[in-house]
């Protein structure tokens, strides 16, 4: 095996092993041993990828992914490469009134962080003039992307306090918290703009968050959160930092079950090394790993139902919870 290879090896093999969230169950002198033995002869580091995927493998997480340059590439763009004309606006959060008085909030991936907090906090704001009683914060589609700006959005909505947790291997916790729409993890404030990473050499991003600090005019409402199978990593952590909170339900199907945090680690070829470091937790201490999260409220639905403006049923069962509760019999 050349150095270049022997090194580059180590290296994906050290940053699994001191980063998993499962790395206690991994026997690694055997998984390097395997690794070496399957790389015999590299000499670039492409010839170190079926090593690689067999490291990954044992760690035997399905959030955990090494990507070769190709697919990273398409997985994270670079920001010098001009997206494709299609004509269809980045997603951003939406949001219409339900009846008179339920305020509904769609959240999208987060594919494309810039303006996504921005946008989202004005559709609170615009539907918050007409003073609901209750809300409705629909993840249905939310397969993912970057946590805090969905936080973001929802601050008005979740309340100040504790909102979750990052638990790692060894049980060490980074609490999520929301002070008068001031995010952190850990006790460390997430700032608006978000600054280059030198740690993963992630680019930094503007409009990160906005401090999202409005206050409701009808403050503590219900909250309904809707969700299924495409609800999925930072939507499903979007969900969790409800449970607990006072007068909130989901209604939906099952999520995707990935509900951990991971670690994006670019390699020098190209590819990107994502690890999963952490499981969620949510205010109650319940831990949630790599297993679907059932709703509170099984209701089924389908694609076509889900299309704005289309008769939905778990928006409907949603809406009748809501309208049930005391907040909106006053």
């Amino acid at each position: 095996m050349s150095a270049a290879a022997e090194l580059y090896l180590t290296r994906v093999l050290d940053l699994l092993q001191d980063n998993s969230m499962d790395t206690k169950k991994v026997d690694w002198p055997e998984v390097r041993r395997r690794a070496f033995a399957e790389a015999a002869g590299a000499k670039t580091t492409a010839d170190t990828y079926d090593a690689i995927d067999l490291a990954v493998a044992a760690v035997d997480n399905p959030h955990t992914v090494f990507l070769r340059p190709a697919q990273a590439a398409e997985f994270n763009p670079s920001p010098e490469a001009e997206a494709p004309d299609t004509g269809v606006p980045p997603p951003v959060p939406r949001g219409r009134l339900v009846g008179q008085e339920v305020g509904y909030v769609s959240l999208p991936t987060t594919d494309r962080i810039p303006g996504y907090a921005k946008a989202g906090a004005q559709v609170v704001r615009t539907l918050d003039a007409s003073r609901p009683c209750g809300w409705i914060v629909d993840l249905r589609a939310d397969s993912g992307g970057a946590i805090w700006p969905k936080l973001d959005v929802l601050a008005p909505l979740v309340g100040d306090g504790r909102l979750g947790a990052f638990v790692d291997a060894d049980g060490n916790q980074a609490a999520w918290a929301l002070d008068k729409g001031r995010l952190s993890v850990g006790g460390k404030v997430i700032p608006k703009d978000l600054p280059p990473s030198i740690e993963t050499g992630q680019d930094g991003v503007e409009d990160y968050v906005t401090h999202n600090a409005y206050v409701l005019k009808r403050p503590r409402p219900p909250v309904a959160v809707l969700t299924g199978p495409r609800t999925a990593s930072a939507g499903e952590a979007a969900l969790i930092a409800f449970r607990g909170r006072p007068e909130s339900r989901s209604f939906g199907l099952p999520t995707a079950g990935l509900a951990t945090g991971n670690a994006a680690y670019p390699l020098h070829d190209g590819a990107l090394l994502l690890i999963t470091s952490a499981a969620d937790m949510d205010r109650t201490g319940r831990r949630y790993v790599n297993a679907p999260i059932a709703p509170d409220v099984r209701v089924a639905f389908t694609d076509r139902d889900m299309r704005w403006g289309a008769d939905d049923p778990v928006i409907d069962e949603a809406r009748e919870w809501l309208e049930s509760r005391p907040a909106c019999r006053q």
